[in-house]
């Protein structure tokens, strides 16, 4: 495992964190998939815990307070711009006395906190511990959210600065565990990928009954050609299998070519797709009673190697097989049979041809799907991950 730690000593006393989120409870699923079970999971252990969040994404929740679980969420008010915002971060981080500051993501709002802490302690010095986490390597993201290029520039400086200056930095996947390493090799580093609620109910058998084949998308995985390819050849080999394509474009008109691709297919072919925009959760278990498995094809480029797939991670817990490209975290993820991992060079129709085969081997669905459930609890647990971060602090504290 990638980890550099801190050098073990006794903690202190006192335990209190503050995260500073980049955006809000929206969209955007850092902070209410990473950041918000991590934060109940050290309230839990004894933590006294703030996410203090800049919602301009939300800005709905702008102003408002709330207890979750023990976890104060503090959302400040956004109006007059970056700066203004940024200074109502620090004044409720500075309220709240923290042990340690938790950056989430070094970007915008949360890495301008990031940079005026470590400038501040730098000229006061202070016992406060600056962490940095890393779910993203936000810089492969500038030419898909098309950036200026002032903008790209500034957010490209805050990443590389940020992660040379923090105490010790948390990160979800090996790549981004790398790419620490290589630019600060003495960083005390936890390598903290994403994790899962267990389930109320183990279930024996697949969520799946049917031979249509869904794939979660948001239009940044694959090339359009890459996806007509792949129903191509999947027609051919599984002809009464659908390809139903679930999510909406990380930006507008993503999705353009994606359509345009797969119309110019030949007839029955290019029937056998079916667009289903966003799918809301209450509305996944019925979703799977139509499929016998999922995809999740991706590129080998530091998009998709950088990041932790939660949509992954709770496909595979509730039970559906997935066959997916050995890419980053996907390759953890589906470790131990838990996936039917494709080599990331696999072309479209190789891997149409793994996906054919378990659509056509009810056994082996029943197999992965139980593989999967324990794999993923035995390792992806939150309560797991609380834990080592919770040692990981309190050997900062001690260090």
């Amino acid at each position: 495992m990638p980890t550099n730690p801190v050098p073990s000593r006794k903690p202190t006393t006192r335990r209190r964190i503050c995260f500073v989120a980049p955006f809000g409870l929206g969209a955007k699923t850092t902070v209410w998939a990473r950041t918000l079970p991590l934060a109940r999971q050290l309230a839990a252990r004894g933590w006294e815990v703030m996410v203090v969040i800049p919602p301009w994404d939300t800005p709905g929740d702008a102003g408002k307070r709330w207890d979750d679980a023990g976890v104060q969420v503090v959302n400040v008010a956004t109006g007059g711009g970056p700066l203004a915002t940024t200074s109502r971060l620090l004044r409720e981080s500075d309220r709240f006395a923290p042990d340690i500051v938790h950056i989430i993501k070094p970007r915008a709002h949360a890495g301008l906190v990031q940079w005026w802490l470590w400038q501040r302690r730098r000229l006061f010095p202070t016992p406060l511990r600056l962490v940095l986490d890393m779910d993203d390597w936000e810089q492969a993201w500038a030419p898909i959210n098309r950036y200026p290029w002032p903008v790209a520039r500034f957010l490209a400086w805050q990443e590389e600065w940020g992660l040379r200056h923090a105490d010790a930095i948390t990160a979800a996947s090996r790549w981004l565990c790398q790419r620490v390493q290589q630019a600060s090799p003495a960083m005390p580093l936890l390598y903290l990928p994403n994790g899962i609620e267990p389930p109320a109910a183990t279930l024996d058998e697949p969520a799946t009954g049917g031979q249509d084949v869904l794939f979660f998308s948001r239009f940044v995985e694959i090339t359009p050609a890459w996806l007509a390819a792949f129903l191509l050849a999947l027609y051919e080999k599984s002809p009464g299998s659908r390809l139903l394509v679930a999510g909406e474009p990380v930006q507008p008109g993503l999705e353009r070519l994606f359509h345009e691709h797969l119309a110019t297919l030949p007839q029955p072919v290019a029937d056998q797709v079916q667009w289903l925009g966003f799918v809301r959760p209450e509305t996944l278990h019925a979703l799977y009673s139509r499929i016998g498995c999922a995809i999740f094809p991706a590129e080998p480029v530091p998009l998709q190697e950088a990041k932790c797939s939660v949509r992954l991670a709770t496909t595979l817990l509730a039970g559906v097989p997935v066959i997916a490209s050995a890419v980053g975290e996907q390759a953890a993820y589906g470790a131990a049979g838990a996936a039917r991992l494709v080599p990331a060079a696999a072309s479209p129709a190789a891997f149409a041809a793994e996906v054919a085969a378990v659509l056509a081997d009810p056994r082996e669905q029943v197999a992965m799907s139980r593989q999967a459930r324990t794999h993923l609890l035995s390792t992806y647990d939150w309560a797991l991950l609380g834990k080592q971060l919770d040692d990981f602090y309190a050997n900062i504290l001690a260090g």
